[in-house]
């Protein structure tokens, strides 16, 4: 009895909001929207992202945890939508007029607006895109579309991002005044705590990147890369990191050097995931701007250059490291060879006599002097330099010697002791003729 009492209480109270929640306006009823399935207990329900027909939502095994959706989610909802058919132009402008119209008044209700923006949604796949009034009106649905994401539904705000991305994906660039209008208010929903706000506000923004490829968006996405805030600081790096794989070079001339200002700020964040995430870019940057990105690299501190060269080094990209520092990579691995390769220590004395000599036949001896094969010998030069010293003074004395008559050791002074006099010619072997 009390179980029958029971459902009939659920069952009336499941009447009025069927009376007072879903009751269709004049306009939804225009473009016959069908109303969502409520399920038993109302109140549950409209705490369902999952809802209305909307993409499926992860659970904890996705990148954004509980409650996030990704890419794969907004692809499949593209064409999760109602099938209608466009039959005149007149027609498509008074369903978008319809459908501005619910859209720019938050006091319909939730589920309307949802219907709406996948209305639109219809209407692409329709082959809406086809008709040049479609454009004008969609420039007119750019305050709707922002006030969308502005929400306090999620699931209002996620169908919003959704068709942000679909429109970005089928119209490209053509879709330029919409995303520049859009994408502000997509990187507030970043550090949203709601998962599902979150990552539906970073996936449209992934898909405007991908397929609208307009300059005007650069300076959107590198003001962000100094936000306050931590999330949108990581974001924002991932997402220009991102652009420069995507983008041609010609659309990035226009802003090279706020590109380069900006990863340079990154390397030197205060958070580290930021600065992993903007060493990604510096590998971006030297693909389009090889010499922007040689003159950052020599502007860091020897630390920060250090942790840019490891991780080049780590994810195999050592040949985007600037020629200079491979240069010295070089040189430093040349101080490493083997001893023989560099100039022998041998005796002041044997040396002397080969520099003297300075024939083809002496360097051929071992031990002989040998040309570095490093590009720059620091070692090798400074052993040089010093055995040159030592042989010219070698020299300077032997010719002294030399000068003198045969026989004749009057230069020796008065010393008559011929210990002496081999002593002072030992370092050279004196030679007759």
């Amino acid at each position: 009895m009390l179980i029958q009492r029971t459902f009939i209480l659920y069952k009336s109270f499941d009447d009025e909001e069927s009376v007072d929640g879903n009751r269709p306006s004049s306009a939804a009823s225009a473009f016959k929207v069908p109303a969502p399935k409520t399920s038993g207990n109302p109140v549950n329900s409209a705490r369902k992202p999952g809802s209305a027909g909307g993409p499926k939502v992860g659970g904890a095994s996705k990148e954004g945890g509980a409650g996030a959706v990704d890419e794969d989610d907004f692809i499949k909802a593209f064409t999760d939508v109602p099938s209608v058919q466009i039959y005149s132009s007149r027609e498509l402008e008074e369903t978008l007029n319809k459908i501005r119209e619910i859209l720019s008044d938050d006091k319909h209700d939730w589920d309307q607006r949802a219907n709406a923006l996948k209305k639109i949604r219809s209407l692409l796949v329709a082959g809406a895109a086809q008709y040049d009034c479609f454009f004008q009106h969609l420039r007119l649905l750019d305050g709707a579309l922002k006030l969308s994401a502005k929400d306090l539904r999620s699931q209002v705000v996620r169908e919003a991002c959704i068709t942000v991305a679909h429109l970005s994906t089928v119209l490209g660039n053509k879709f330029d005044h919409g995303a520049e209008a859009i994408v502000p208010t997509l990187f507030n929903l970043v550090p949203n705590s709601a998962k599902v706000m979150a990552t539906s506000g970073c996936a449209a923004i992934r898909f405007i990147i991908r397929h609208t490829h307009v300059p005007r968006l650069i300076p959107l996405i590198t003001s962000n890369c100094t936000s306050k805030s931590v999330p949108v600081r990581r974001r924002s790096f991932e997402f220009l990191d991102l652009l420069l794989q995507e983008w041609q070079t010609h659309s990035l001339e226009r802003h090279a050097a706020v590109l380069v200002e900006t990863i340079k700020k990154g390397i030197h964040d205060a958070d580290a995931e930021a600065r992993v995430e903007a060493r990604k870019t510096y590998m971006g940057l030297r693909n389009h701007f090889p010499g922007e990105a040689e003159t950052l690299y020599n502007s860091l501190e020897p630390s920060y250059q250090k942790s840019l060269q490891t991780y080049l080094k780590s994810s195999g990209s050592v040949a985007s490291l600037p020629q200079s520092d491979r240069s010295s990579s070089s040189s430093q691995e040349s101080l490493n060879r083997p001893f023989s390769s560099k100039w022998s220590t041998a005796n002041p004395s044997t040396v002397a006599g080969r520099v003297s000599a300075g024939s083809s036949k002496a360097s051929s001896l071992p031990g002989s002097l040998q040309r570095s094969r490093s590009d720059i010998d620091v070692n090798a030069a400074a052993g040089a330099k010093a055995h040159h010293a030592a042989g010219q003074a070698v020299r300077s004395g032997r010719l002294g010697a030399g000068a003198l008559n045969p026989g004749s050791y009057a230069s020796l002074g008065k010393t008559t002791n011929y210990g002496k006099l081999f002593s002072v010619l030992s370092p050279v072997s004196v030679k007759t003729s």
